[in-house]
């Protein structure tokens, strides 16, 4: 060999390739992403219009006007707020920050790709504790720690199933684990539940030092494109993790609009009261149809198709494609029955309807 060789962890991976599907289309529906149905926030776009001054300058490594706004909107403790290019930058820097070879990580049977992912490139060995009932297992979470555990990965809501476990079951985890362990909770999908048993883990990070909390700005507020996501965990963690986060990795442009974002409560009502709106109407249209389909909380379903050959879940999305509609496989999770479509606005929604209905009439 004449080139340099990689690590022989970053050799045997393969690339994350999210799959957002493909069309000859010009004019697509995307459902297959869980974004935004409405867009991001008005005043966040304005501030976007306005942001020309001052790109020949590095933005600021911590933004106090952004991480006071987080720390306003939801009851937050300032010191105790980390932002990041994303949560998936949040998540790879933890694995990077407490993981050595040979330590050991647990991920969910049906957790985030991004997980599994983030442990291999730190060196480490990921544990996967199976799901049941497609939703995370405290006990089997709790069945696989070792002595050398050093994380603990949970997406609450899960993404892609769309379950969750109840706030007695994540105190029960958190009450279980060794000190020593840190759980990552990647709560994404918390503005969208409405459910009174559920938490977003701040309470856990308010009280103890082994959890983080992850957030994002690409679900509710819209902001995907600008890769805006934020963790709240103890001072501690935050102090390490901010030697290994890149010093400039939060842009000026994401930081106006997050601002903005988070200040138009309204907007987010309007959100949220849209998506369950229309989650209802999909299930009910979902039943007459005699599909089954996953209980979710959060902005996407995942919807389970027959294993006949001419309604499979692999027919299914390549029929949606050819109208213009994209919905993500979920081969790469193991349930190749499945597809996972989001909430749409309310054209979107009914099309998909409609386009199904007449794939099953075909």
């Amino acid at each position: 060999m004449d080139f340099p060789s990689p690590k022989s962890n970053i050799e045997k991976l393969h690339t994350y390739k999210p799959n957002f599907g493909k069309s000859k289309i010009n004019n697509l529906i995307r459902l297959s992403a869980n974004e935004s149905a409405l867009g991001a926030s008005l005043n966040a776009i304005k501030a976007l219009k306005i942001f020309s001054n001052d790109l020949n300058r590095y933005p600021p490594q911590v933004s106090d006007e952004l991480v006071s706004a987080i720390s306003k909107r939801y009851s937050l403790n300032k010191k105790k707020i980390i932002l990041g290019n994303g949560s998936d930058e949040l998540i790879s820097i933890l694995a990077q920050t407490f993981l050595n070879y040979n330590d050991e990580a647990i991920y969910t049977e049906f957790g985030f790709l991004q997980f599994p992912q983030a442990i291999s490139i730190a060196g480490a060995l990921g544990v996967v504790a199976n799901d049941v009932n497609h939703t995370a297992s405290v006990d089997n979470i709790l069945s696989k720690i070792s002595k050398k555990t050093k994380l603990i990965f949970l997406a609450n809501p899960n993404n892609p199933t769309g379950t969750f476990i109840t706030k007695n079951e994540v105190i029960r985890l958190h009450e279980s684990i060794p000190k020593h362990i840190l759980l990552v909770y990647d709560a994404a999908y918390s503005e969208f539940v409405i459910n009174d048993d559920y938490t977003d883990g701040s309470e856990l990070v308010e009280k103890y030092e082994n959890v983080i909390m992850l957030r994002t700005f690409s679900k509710l507020h819209g902001l995907a494109s600008l890769r805006l996501g934020w963790g709240y965990a103890s001072e501690n963690i935050i102090e390490n993790l901010m030697k290994v986060r890149g010093p400039f990795s939060v842009n000026a442009a994401a930081i106006m609009a997050g601002v903005a974002a988070l200040e138009d409560l309204e907007f987010q009502k309007k959100s949220v009261q849209h998506n369950l709106k229309w989650m209802s109407w999909l299930e009910k249209e979902l039943k007459l149809l005699n599909l089954d389909f996953k209980s979710s909380i959060t902005n996407f379903l995942l919807i389970k198709f027959p294993v006949e050959l001419d309604y499979s879940a692999e027919n299914a999305e390549s029929f949606l494609a050819s109208k213009g509609i994209l919905v993500r496989g979920m081969k790469v999770y193991g349930l190749s029955n499945y597809l996972r479509v989001s909430i749409g606005t309310r054209e979107e929604n009914i099309k998909f309807i409609n386009e199904l209905k007449t794939f099953f009439r075909k």
